[in-house]
């Protein structure tokens, strides 16, 4: 059981889909992995407006482990792998790789080049090869505003200097 990301901050919304892929990998008596990136793929792909890390790779990889997740896959993100079709990414990655069972990514999931994949196609490809796709609903902000937990509204409330909004998305200091 997988999950595929940059996983920037591993905010609630993360540990959430992360919840569901151990929960899955704990049922069917598989590993659970998280598919992440050695770098934000926005610095590759649009440099002049890529974000603020929230967390670098170090603190990232820590946070990650302490989700109880079996392992940590970091793959190297560059100009190839930016203009990688989508079919090509699951067959290297996900078929050839990791002869996965189920992948788990939030419901607003893209990847590829120039995100031309999606969690649909994901879906569909996925009946060719086997393997099963678990959209998960984004987290919804429990203070009541109407956003789902996003690294992007954790930065926002960073950069205008709510540095309590930003520990309650992320589910820490």
């Amino acid at each position: 059981m997988i999950t595929i990301g940059a996983y920037d901050g591993l905010h609630l919304g993360h540990q959430s889909v992360i919840a569901q892929v151990r929960s899955l990998a704990a049922q069917r008596g598989a590993r659970s992995a998280v598919v992440t990136f050695d770098q934000h793929p926005a610095m590759i792909v649009r440099p002049e407006s890529a974000p603020k890390l929230l967390t670098d790779n170090e603190q990232r990889l820590e946070l990650l482990a302490e989700t109880g997740i079996d392992a940590a896959v970091v793959l190297p993100f560059d100009e190839r792998q930016a203009s990688e079709p989508p079919l090509a990414f699951i067959e290297r990655v996900l078929v050839h790789s990791l002869q996965t069972e189920c992948v788990v990514v939030g419901d607003d999931f893209h990847f590829g080049r120039n995100r031309e994949g999606n969690v649909t196609y994901l879906r569909e490809i996925g009946t060719t090869y086997g393997f099963e796709v678990e959209p998960v609903h984004l987290v919804e902000r429990p203070d009541g505003i109407d956003e789902p937990i996003s690294s992007t509204a954790i930065r926002r409330a960073l950069a205008g200097g709510n540095v309590e909004q930003a520990a309650i998305s992320l589910g820490r200091p």
